[in-house]
């Protein structure tokens, strides 16, 4: 590829990755004109919104001229961040309060005319004017508009997810009937976010929370997993202990063998679903809550609590180990995401079993739990590659349907990643 056409390549790439945060304030401003401007607010803008860092790389869309809120919608803290993230973000976020650096965000996104918005909405939901911040995530099946609800100087006020398509609206509906049956049963132990409304507005389907503190000081035991606070997320509606083959966990996983469309992937998906039950349907094991994606990025410590958000794959009934297995094998990915070490799911992740001895889960029980999560993990991303916009995880899917198929029939290379989770 020759200079030049990397260059427009990578100007068409830039373009549809704005386009799509245009489409996203289109859709919350409706009946508005949403025009990408340079800096500097316009006469009769309703609204103006700067990129950050800028159009090409957008991590955030933030009120332009208000920089109490630009600042506060930086202050958001996950677990995963370092003491240098951490620092260099609490940094930037003071001097956005100071309103210099605005004036270099040369990408803005102004709005005029319309109707009543989300922002006129969502003052009306929480009785108070609000303003919001938008993030809106890769390309994936699952993405969303996610918004930071702030007062205009700044105060969080919610956060609140959009549904705009029917993954995303269904994700939602599980999100909020995660949180009514978790409502108030995990206190003291995982600070669940408080549902505060879940309806739908102008065709979008709006889910908002409370706002979950978090700050960039406090606690963060970085080196363990919070084995502790998922075991009381797995205990919290009983625990039952019964033969895989006899559990509905076992009895939903073979029937969404029928929901895979594309028939190659079937087949194999369906021998492995097989051969699993052959080897491990008469092991007993302990069935119970997990949240179902616990990650560091998904939770952060404050005065001592954990505070966990994206509940929107939770799931009951499931064996006993999984969001342990899943926060630690997503953090080894993160890690060497950043270390270019190659891509997920290459090979068998060693070491997986060691995870779940905190747990008690030793020798078959907990070879079977690792293979029964990779499993989950395969149903998961067979179903979400297959929607409209789910080809940015197509691969990652064939790689992981690919290696617990060599699992399961006994065709594996043997070749070993030294992955740890």
């Amino acid at each position: 590829m020759s200079a030049q056409t990397g260059e427009q390549a990578g100007g068409r790439a830039g373009e549809r990755v704005r386009d799509a945060w245009i489409d996203a304030a289109r859709e919350l401003w409706p009946d508005a004109d949403v025009t990408a401007v340079g800096p500097g607010r316009s006469e009769g803008a309703r609204r103006e919104l700067a990129f950050l860092p800028d159009a090409e790389h957008p991590r955030l869309l933030v009120p332009a001229g208000l920089p109490g809120a630009a600042a506060s919608a930086l202050r958001r803290y996950s677990h995963d961040l370092g003491v240098r993230q951490r620092v260099s973000r609490g940094l930037t976020a003071a001097a956005v309060r100071t309103g210099l650096p605005e004036r270099t965000l040369k990408d803005r996104l102004r709005i005029t005319g319309g109707g009543p918005s989300i922002e006129d909405r969502l003052a009306e939901l929480l009785g108070r004017p609000v303003v919001v911040s938008i993030g809106l995530g890769s390309a994936r099946a699952n993405r969303k508009p996610i918004l930071h609800v702030l007062s205009p100087g700044g105060e969080p006020v919610a956060f609140v997810k959009v549904g705009d398509t029917a993954t995303a609206r269904g994700l939602l509906a599980g999100e909020a009937e995660a949180l009514a049956h978790l409502d108030r049963r995990l206190d003291g132990r995982v600070h669940v976010p408080r549902l505060l409304h879940h309806g739908t507005w102008r065709a979008l389907d709006l889910l908002v929370l409370e706002p979950l503190p978090t700050s960039a000081r406090g606690w963060r035991p970085r080196g363990r997993a919070p084995v502790a606070e998922m075991r009381a997320l797995f205990e919290v509606g009983g625990v039952e202990r019964t033969p895989l083959r006899g559990s509905p966990f076992w009895d939903a996983t073979a029937a969404s063998v029928a929901d895979v469309l594309d028939e190659g992937q079937r087949a194999r998906f369906g021998e492995v679903v097989e051969r699993t039950g052959e080897a491990h349907g008469d092991l007993p094991l302990d069935f119970g809550a997990w949240h179902g994606d616990w990650t560091p990025w998904n939770m952060a410590w404050h005065r001592g609590v954990l505070r966990l958000w994206d509940w929107e794959r939770f799931g009951r009934g499931v064996p006993n180990g999984f969001d342990l297995l899943h926060y630690r094998l997503q953090e080894a990915m993160q890690k060497e995401r950043r270390t270019a070490a190659g891509p997920p799911y290459a090979t068998w992740p060693d070491g997986a079993a060691a995870v779940l001895e905190p747990l008690g889960l030793t020798g078959t029980a907990a070879d079977a739990t690792v293979r029964l999560y990779l499993l989950e993990l395969c149903r998961r991303y067979l179903l979400a590659a297959q929607e409209p916009i789910g080809e940015p995880l197509r691969a990652d899917t064939e790689r992981l349907l690919a290696l617990i198929h060599a699992d399961a029939t006994g065709t594996a290379t043997g070749t070993a990643s030294g992955r740890n989770p």
